[in-house]
C-alpha cells in the first residue's frame, strides 16, 4: 500500500524528473518526436473509459466557451502581458513568450479533469473546439506579435495527433476494465518522461544565465499559482459547478508547452534563448499540476471524495454512524 500511494503521487515524479533531466541533460535530437509521443499516450490514458453523445455538445456548450475564453482569453492574455515585461531588458525571449501565449492548451489538462475528479466528458469536448480554433488563432497570434507564423497545417496535425488518435484508440480499450490506480501510475510515468526530454534537452540554456531564469520561474508562478488561487476561490464562491470549475482552473493556466517549445526550436532557430519560457512553463505548470491537485481536493472536495470520506469515518467510528 506504501508503494502503491508513492507512485500514484505526481510530486515524486515530477522530483525524480527534474533531478534526472539535469543529470542527464539532453537526449539527443528525436526530443521532440518523443516529446510529442508520450504526449499522446498520455492523452490515451486521460481518455480511456470515456463515452460521447451528441447531447454532450449541446449540454456543455456554455461551459465548452467558458473553457474556451479561459485558455484564449485569461491565460494567452495574461502570457503576453507578463512576456511584455521582459522586452526592455530581455527583448530576445519575447518571441518565446508569444509562442506559448499563441499554441492552444496542453492535452494534460485532460489528466487534470481526471486527477481533480472534474467533468472529463466536458474537458475533451472544449480541448477539441479549442485545438479546432487554434488552426487560425495561432497562426494569427504569431504573425500578429513576432511576424513569423505557425502554420494551420502544423496545428491540424497536433488535432489529429492528440485527439483523433486517442480517440480512435479508446475504441478497443472500451472492452478492457483498466484500474484507476495503474491508469493514475502510467500517466504519471508520462509526465515524468516529458519533463526529463523536455528540461534536459534545454538544460544548459536553463543554467547560462540563472538570473533570467529566476525571473521567468517567477512569471510563471504568478501565471499558474496565482491565477488559479483567485479563480478557484471565486469561482467557489460564485457557487459555480465544481467538477467545471476544476476543468476552467486548467485550461487557463497549462498551455502546451511542448509544442511551444518545439516551434520556438522550429521557428526560432536563431533565437536559442527563446526557449527558455516555454521550457520554464513546462517544468512550473507540472509542479503547479502537482501542489494544486492535493490542494484543491481539500479546498473544494468533489462529491465522490466527500462520499468517500464519510464511508471511511463510518468504518472508524461505527457506533456513531449508526445511531439513529
Amino acid at each position: 500500500m506504501i508503494l502503491l500511494n508513492a507512485l500514484t503521487d505526481l510530486r515524486y515524479w515530477i522530483a525524480a524528473a527534474v533531478v534526472v533531466a539535469f543529470i542527464v541533460g539532453s537526449l539527443g535530437p528525436e526530443v521532440p518526436t518523443l516529446v510529442v509521443i508520450v504526449l499522446m499516450l498520455q492523452m490515451i490514458a486521460a481518455m480511456e473509459g470515456l463515452s460521447f453523445r451528441k447531447e454532450d455538445f449541446k449540454q456543455d456548450r456554455k461551459a465548452i466557451v467558458w473553457s474556451l475564453i479561459a485558455c484564449f482569453g485569461v491565460c494567452t492574455g495574461l502570457t503576453l502581458i507578463i512576456g511584455a515585461l521582459f522586452i526592455p531588458a530581455y527583448p530576445t525571449i519575447w518571441p518565446g513568450w508569444v509562442m506559448l501565449a499563441a499554441v492552444p492548451s496542453a492535452v494534460s489538462v485532460l489528466t487534470v479533469a481526471l486527477y481533480m475528479r472534474g467533468n472529463m466528458v466536458m474537458s475533451v469536448l472544449a480541448m477539441v473546439v479549442i485545438y479546432l480554433v487554434a488552426l487560425g488563432l495561432t497562426p494569427l497570434l504569431t504573425t500578429l506579435f513576432i511576424g513569423n507564423a505557425i502554420s494551420p497545417l502544423e496545428i491540424f496535425k497536433y488535432v489529429l495527433l492528440f485527439i483523433a488518435v486517442p480517440l480512435l484508440a479508446n475504441i478497443p480499450l472500451k472492452r478492457i476494465k483498466i484500474n484507476r490506480d495503474y491508469k493514475v501510475i502510467f500517466i504519471n510515468v508520462m509526465m515524468f518522461l516529458l519533463i526529463v526530454f523536455s528540461v534536459g534537452k534545454n538544460r544548459d540554456y536553463m543554467l547560462g544565465d540563472p538570473l533570467v531564469v529566476l525571473l521567468i520561474v517567477l512569471a510563471c508562478v504568478v501565471r499558474t499559482f496565482g491565477v488559479s488561487l483567485v479563480m478557484l476561490h471565486v469561482l467557489k464562491r460564485r457557487g459555480a459547478c465544481r467538477d467545471d470549475a476544476v476543468v476552467y482552473i486548467g485550461f487557463a493556466v497549462w498551455k502546451n508547452s511542448g509544442l511551444a517549445t518545439t516551434m520556438c526550436l522550429v521557428l526560432l532557430a536563431d533565437a536559442s534563448e527563446a526557449v527558455l519560457p516555454c521550457v520554464i512553463s513546462l517544468l512550473v505548470e507540472s509542479v503547479w499540476f502537482a501542489v494544486m491537485s492535493g490542494y484543491i481536493k481539500r479546498c473544494w472536495p468533489s462529491t465522490e471524495t466527500l462520499q468517500q470520506q464519510i464511508d471511511q469515518l463510518a468504518c472508524e467510528h461505527p457506533d456513531t454512524f449508526n445511531k439513529d
